[in-house]
């Protein structure tokens, strides 16, 4: 039995299933990098993120996104409804910091991403970012 490590960036109930399996469909295309696997890791990777999409969730933040989408075929978090009201009060130049580098790193301030946890006590202080431009 081999074994695949993967490290994802964004919980997986943070996008829909279709999302998901749009993104893992052009994984040489991933955001202007090769995020290229072998096969039997793309099946596991996808089957993981299908079975733990937005639609299998509990969590808030998953019945709001999938609200903000309306069936809109995006597979950006930060292009949803939903991340850009959430973070609308955050300039946009926090994003462009050398520590943040853009919207897509979520990791940058929110600390246990790679956990799922994302709510507003597991966010960074990010008046460090804005001191640091």
């Amino acid at each position: 039995m081999s074994v695949h490590r993967v490290i994802l960036f964004i919980p997986p109930f943070l996008l829909p299933k279709n999302s998901w399996e749009k993104l893992m469909a052009d994984l040489e295309n991933h955001f202007g990098d090769d995020a290229s696997v072998e096969e039997e890791t793309h099946n596991i990777i996808l089957k993981f993120l299908e079975k733990n999409s937005a639609e299998t969730s509990t969590k808030e933040a998953s019945f709001m996104i999938l609200d903000s989408l309306k069936n809109k075929d995006i597979i950006a978090i930060s292009e949803t409804t939903y991340w850009k009201e959430k973070h609308k009060n955050i300039d946009d130049k926090i994003f462009s910091n050398s520590l943040v580098k853009s919207k897509a790193n979520c990791k940058a301030c929110h600390n246990d991403i790679e956990k799922g946890l994302i709510e507003d006590e597991n966010i960074k202080d990010i008046s460090s970012f804005a001191s640091s431009m």
